[in-house]
């Protein structure tokens, strides 16, 4: 199976692309709520597929809870370096 990490990275710049498309239909403050639900299920997705195609005896409940948690993480380094920034 492919690293955490990279998986992590994966999500943060494909919730990027999404926000920058959601940005220009809906209103920022719609965007701002939508967001950590769209990292949560790309997250658990995303590891479902790379589960499903690196070991696929790994049980889908399994790589779904792992993949939620790796949303959590990524959704938390994202705040970090928001907060660094000041433009929390």
């Amino acid at each position: 199976m492919l690293e955490d990490i990279i998986i992590v990275g994966i999500v943060m710049a494909v919730t990027e692309i999404v926000k920058y498309g959601l940005k220009k239909t809906v209103n920022e403050e719609i965007v701002k709520q939508v967001i950590p639900l769209v990292v949560l299920v790309l997250a658990g997705v995303l590891n479902v597929a790379n589960a499903k195609v690196f070991s696929p005896d790994t049980p889908v409940t399994e790589a779904l809870s792992q993949g939620l948690t790796l949303g959590a993480i990524a959704g938390g380094v994202y705040s970090l370096g928001k907060a660094a920034l000041g433009k929390s």
